[in-house]
């Protein structure tokens, strides 16, 4: 039950970050507006997404050995948010930005061997 949660902080993590993009993008139609900020419906989704990670992030650092979770489940977060910047964004990916993600992946695993 443990890691089904933190699936479900990886999914809504991802998905609010990527809405929140999207909802940020030039074109959008604002619903309404607070301080020239433009709340359009994809960025409203992204921060209800982001809001429910946060709940889901509350249950399973009581679930898990901070020490343990905190840096694979911000790595992973990373690295998919990386990757879906590069696919669905078109961001350039650099040879530094992937030598990067190989990096935190293997600092993820050297901080996790028994």
């Amino acid at each position: 039950m443990k890691y089904l949660l933190c699936a479900v902080y990886i999914i809504f993590s991802i998905l609010g970050l990527t809405f929140m993009k999207l909802g940020s993008m030039g074109g959008r139609q604002a619903v309404f507006q607070i301080m020239q900020m433009k709340f359009t419906l994809y960025s409203m989704a992204g921060y209800l997404c982001y809001l429910s990670s946060f709940l889901v992030y509350t249950c399973i650092i009581t679930k898990f050995d901070l020490s343990y979770i905190i840096p694979f489940l911000g790595g992973v977060v990373n690295i998919l948010i990386f990757i879906i910047g590069v696919f669905l964004f078109q961001e350039k990916a650099t040879g530094y930005s992937v030598a990067g993600c190989v990096l935190v992946a293997a600092g993820v695993v050297l901080m996790n061997m028994k």
